[in-house]
């Protein structure tokens, strides 16, 4: 089951982001300001990573850059979310953008994009892998494709 991290300040909007991945099959966490995150990221390294991108403490930028230079966190996959800051987000070359407000459809494509792509994309950037897990994360995410289908069908 890949977990992902929720980044997001609007307690609402996390808790039914988490919600929604929940019932669709992933172990979800939420962090309520960039600094939790970071804290969150480096302490359970996720398989992927949604992000608002105005936030208190730090915000999602300053998250995806400090979490790019650590070589743990390097390689997750990292959605930004905004309303409002789409072109300095796309500026960073993120793995993915959700303009808000996005439909759950569009966020489940988001997440089965960057979860079916190979581990490893960027040599620069390998996640370190965890031998104590059952499987690697390209097998973990080609199982959850059939559960990224139904989510579109019935979420549009």
């Amino acid at each position: 089951m890949p977990k992902i991290l929720v980044i997001e300040d609007n307690k609402f909007l996390r808790e039914t982001v988490i919600e929604l991945l929940e019932l669709h099959g992933f172990e979800a966490v939420g962090a309520e300001n960039g600094q939790v995150g970071i804290q969150l990221a480096i302490a359970q390294i996720p398989d992927l990573i949604l992000s608002d991108v105005m936030m208190p403490e730090l915000n999602g930028l300053e998250v995806f850059a400090i979490l790019r230079s650590y070589q743990a966190t390097a390689s997750i996959p990292f959605i930004f979310m905004t309303g409002s800051e789409m072109e300095k987000a796309q500026e960073l070359k993120a793995d993915g953008y959700l303009k808000k407000p996005c439909s759950a459809t569009e966020m489940f494509r988001a997440i089965a994009n960057q979860l079916e792509k190979p581990a490893v994309t960027n040599p620069q950037h390998q996640k370190v892998q965890n031998n104590s897990a059952p499987s690697n994360l390209s097998l973990r995410a080609r199982n959850q494709k059939s559960r990224f289908e139904i989510a579109s069908v019935c979420w549009q």
